[in-house]
């Protein structure tokens, strides 16, 4: 939480901080543009396929959520924000988003697994038997039915082990009719897979 009584850390502005970013804090325009640069500067490394540091691949993904959660925040908690700022934090939001899916944390492999999602919840308990093709140490992606979003707390059951892990849905993409393609990431840091990473 910023100190209200500090100004904005970017060079020549007085404005109040009102959002915390990498530890510095910032008055909303400057938020926004400072997002906006960081975003602008993954994309690039991305587009340079500069994925092979580990450490860099990780500090990028912190980066990357703490843009998805400082703007989700302050779009929900600020009342007085104009049109354009809301569109702004929307787009980061959205933007940052599609990023942290390009990210990899760790080796992939390629595989065929059958398991088991269940997702529980307050309003619904669903459960679906689907297959992973790429798994890594963290996670996987997979395709199912289940209605699901982002954020959500989900089990995965290997049915060749009987072996259960929880998970978090970290993005989410509608596929064709009802089908989604989900990225999981696993809570716990187990090996799962029963792999030699």
């Amino acid at each position: 939480m910023p100190n209200m009584n500090t100004s904005c850390a970017a060079s020549g502005c007085s404005g109040p901080s009102v959002v915390t970013l990498g530890k510095q804090d910032y008055c909303r325009e400057h938020f926004i543009q400072t997002s906006y640069q960081h975003l602008e500067e993954y994309q690039q490394k991305f587009n340079e396929r500069d994925q092979a540091d580990e450490l860099a691949s990780d500090s990028r993904r912190r980066s990357l959520h703490e843009i998805v959660d400082q703007s989700t925040t302050t779009s929900l908690t600020h009342g007085d924000l104009s049109n354009l700022e809301r569109v702004q934090l929307l787009d980061l939001v959205r933007w940052a988003g599609d990023l942290i899916r390009q990210v990899r944390r760790g080796p992939r492999k390629r595989v065929s697994i059958p398991v088991r999602l269940y997702l529980e919840s307050s309003s619904q308990t669903c459960a679906e038997e689907t297959l992973v093709r790429e798994v890594s140490q963290h996670g996987t992606s997979l395709r199912c039915k289940i209605p699901i979003n982002v954020g959500e707390l989900v089990k995965l059951e290997r049915m060749d082990t009987g072996e259960q892990v929880e998970a978090i849905v970290r993005w989410r993409e509608r596929l064709d009719g009802s089908t989604v393609h989900l990225g999981l990431e696993f809570y716990a840091s187990t090996n799962f897979w029963r792999f030699e990473w």
